[in-house]
């Protein structure tokens, strides 16, 4: 009986199993090692209209659409096989960021603790976007992970010629930064 519910408790019975490491098994994300899916049920559930799965035909993805209609995840497995997904072109379509200038910009933004602080320094960004779904943090050995939902995303495309500056902040005001270079791809509509 390892872990099932008690009918009208919601309160695990027993045991619970857990996978090993579960941070571990996130990192592996996506794990080259698996075979590719051999089910063909990306392909099954993009067609159809009452699955919430599209394909991404020029970054060659598959996206599971989220129940508001705002966003979406990317597959890396078959959630029936546990292939891998295809091989995605994405990154072929982003200039490469060079050493020198994550660390221009990391000595750019590693004073900034607020969103006030941000926008005092390098003024408006040039894209705000709501965040939805949710994401965790890998946590550490002095710091349980933390799982943020909502938020948003102010984007800076101006601080680099090469690269973007995203700056994650959580409900609770918590900044998160990230860099990465520009997209270089086609104009997509």
């Amino acid at each position: 009986m390892l872990g099932r519910y008690a009918p009208g408790t919601h309160r695990v019975s027993g045991p619970v199993p857990v996978i090993a490491d579960v941070r571990q098994t996130m990192n592996n994300m996506p794990n080259d090692e698996a075979p590719p899916c051999g089910c063909k049920w990306f392909e099954r559930a993009a067609k159809d209209s009452d699955t919430p799965v599209i394909f991404d035909e020029m970054m060659n993805e598959f996206h599971l659409v989220h129940l508001n209609g705002k966003g979406h995840s990317l597959f890396y497995h078959c959630p029936f096989c546990g292939g891998r997904a295809p091989d995605s072109l994405r990154e072929s379509f982003f200039g490469d960021l060079s050493d020198d200038e994550t660390a221009r910009l990391y000595l750019l933004t590693e004073n900034i603790q607020t969103e006030e602080d941000m926008r005092a320094a390098h003024g408006e960004p040039d894209h705000v976007l709501p965040i939805s779904g949710s994401s965790t943090s890998e946590g550490s050995d002095s710091e349980a992970p933390e799982t943020v939902v909502g938020g948003r995303c102010l984007i800076y495309t101006s601080l680099s010629e090469t690269a973007e500056v995203r700056i994650k902040i959580n409900r609770y005001g918590k900044l998160k930064f990230a860099f990465s270079g520009k997209y270089i791809g086609p104009e997509r509509k």
